[in-house]
């Protein structure tokens, strides 16, 4: 594939995270060696010029992102120290200066357990939702305190997404992102008159699930914590994915479905990469139909009892969290998902990612062979095919490939 951009970070070990901003202006390296680099990129010439490099933790970085630029320009960042940090960028402050970023807020890990992922959803150019997962699967979700600054963080919803619970022990695996479409797909199709649920997809372990918010009101619990608002956001799990044969180390949610269809694009340990393409239908049409994925395992039609949520939710007007208690929940929903195609790309010994392009055509993947290879569907054949790939010769050469769909 000619012209490939590559560039060397000069971390002084592994990279461990590579994320952009919005409109690839900005992107960031993060790396087992405790700092995280910042880098400008022209999007016209692809020159890149470091920013800022700085110590973001005392263990190695699990994962960072960019919040939407229009709440702020911010970092949020988790690491093996068992802590989130939120970093801001003060343009005060000259490039590489040491000054150009500094923490304004730390989320702890109260079960002493590390974090392994995070995302940032941001609701109508101005309300931000933090997502936050361990590595036991306690999946938590906040938001500021205050919509005007970023330092302080209320606990929304908190609960395991996984039962039983693994041990400190166990190889485990979770992921997680939001929908970052600006309208759920649900309300687009009316089957919804939430335009502003929110959706998280997560893996755990050998599962995909989604879930999604649901407003509350006092009147719709009847455990509900006196001290919370008279409303609080909760969320349930809504559809689960078939299991896959082995762990799922990384998820994608693409955020073009004016197409009508969700696509979710999952790397597992098999070496598969695969994409899941759902449409929404009422949930009678689902209950009735067949649900079958391509590799035979049926999904579920309603959310099935859950552990999760904790006895004490914090409402939005305010209020303090709850313990991490059990409260198993079944929601009723008008509509469901339903699996409409499911595609499997071989070709990684150990797949380890996946990201979307910004419109949802092209996927790109890479594993623990050493390729990176870009993915994209036939409009003749309606298959996935290998449009390019890129592998790494340690010696000094690149290898590249590319195939038409």
């Amino acid at each position: 594939m000619d012209g490939i951009d590559q560039f060397e970070p000069s971390h002084e070990d592994r990279v461990t995270v590579l994320s952009t901003n919005f409109d690839g202006s900005r992107i960031l390296t993060a790396s087992t060696d405790h700092r995280i680099k910042v880098w400008s990129r022209d999007g016209d010439t692809g020159e890149r010029q470091l920013i800022e490099t700085f110590t973001a933790h005392d263990a190695d970085i699990r994962d960072a992102k960019f919040t939407s630029p229009s709440v702020g320009n911010y970092i949020g960042t988790v690491a093996a120290d068992l802590k989130f940090q939120l970093w801001e960028e003060d343009a005060s402050q000259a490039y590489n200066s040491g000054r150009r970023y500094r923490a304004i807020a730390s989320i702890p890990s109260t079960p002493r357990v590390p974090f392994t992922s995070l995302d940032f959803r941001t609701v109508d150019y101005l309300y931000t939702y933090l997502a936050l997962i361990d590595r036991q699967g306690l999946l938590s979700i906040y938001e500021p305190t205050s919509a005007d600054e970023m330092k302080d963080w209320t606990l929304l919803d908190q609960f395991h997404v996984c039962s039983p619970v693994p041990g400190r022990g166990d190889e485990t695996s979770f992921k997680l992102q939001w929908d970052h479409n600006e309208l759920p797909l649900a309300y687009t199709n009316s089957l919804s008159d939430d335009n502003k649920q929110l959706s998280l997809i997560v893996s755990s372990m050998q599962d995909v699930k989604i879930f999604c918010s649901r407003e509350e009101s006092d009147k719709d619990s009847t455990n509900h914590d006196p001290s919370a608002g008279s409303h609080r956001l909760t969320f349930h799990e809504c559809f689960h994915l078939p299991a896959h044969p082995a762990l799922v180390r990384n998820i994608a949610w693409s955020s073009y479905n004016i197409r009508g269809l969700e696509r979710i694009a999952t790397a597992c340990k098999d070496g598969i990469v695969r994409v899941f393409e759902l449409s929404v239908v009422p949930q009678s049409s689902q209950q009735n139909g067949d649900a079958r994925s391509s590799y035979g395992r049926s999904s579920r039609s309603r959310p099935q009892p859950q552990s999760s949520l904790t006895h004490a939710i914090t409402g939005r007007s305010g209020g303090s969290g709850g313990s991490n208690s059990i409260d198993q929940r079944v929601i009723d929903l008008p509509w469901t998902y339903k699996i409409e195609d499911v595609s499997e790309l071989p070709g990684h010994g150990d797949a380890w990612t996946v990201t979307w392009d910004g419109t949802g055509q092209i996927l790109m993947s890479g594993g623990s062979d050493g390729v990176t290879r870009i993915w994209r569907k036939s409009i003749s054949t309606g298959k996935w095919m290998l449009f390019a790939d890129q592998a790494v010769d340690f010696e000094g050469d690149d290898v590249d490939e590319e195939q038409e769909s």
